[in-house]
């Protein structure tokens, strides 16, 4: 049987912490991590692909949609998903963009207000879940409630 393919892509502190949480142990997958080049994302044991983070909000975003739009053609995953920021956002445009499955998970630092990864993706993505039940009315009618993570 052949394993599921994730892409995991998330902003490198708490955002990527949480995606492993909740992506990093799951039986019969294959997890990849778009994420910044740094420390953290080369120690850690999946496999694992960097951007450059710039000065500039948007330029990060154009590095990191690039990056991804590169590895979806090229890894072809069934899932793309993050947990928000700058890589996350972008890797969902270019998963839609190219005709694949999406799950955003609002971070567990929201809960009664939207982040701005989470207004871009909120109509795009497959999947939105969060992880307070009280940010359920915040969001509407796709918002899922999935507990803590953490």
């Amino acid at each position: 049987m052949r394993k599921t393919k994730i892409l995991l892509a998330a902003s490198g502190g708490g955002h990527l912490t949480e995606g492993i949480a909740l992506f990093g142990n799951l039986p019969m997958c294959e997890l990849y991590i778009l994420s910044e080049y740094g420390k953290r994302l080369s120690s850690l044991p999946y496999k694992h692909y960097g951007h450059r983070c710039a000065k500039s909000s948007c330029i990060t975003m154009m590095y990191a949609f690039f990056q991804a739009f590169r590895l979806i053609l090229r890894i072809r995953p069934d899932w793309v998903v993050t947990t928000g920021a700058e890589c996350g956002t972008s890797a969902i445009i270019a998963a839609k963009m190219l005709g694949r499955k999406t799950i955003f998970v609002e971070t567990a630092s929201r809960y009664r207000t939207k982040t701005s990864s989470a207004k871009i993706c909120y109509p795009l993505v497959d999947h939105f879940y969060v992880q307070w039940e009280d940010a359920l009315p915040a969001y509407g009618k796709k918002a899922e409630y999935i507990g803590g993570i953490l």
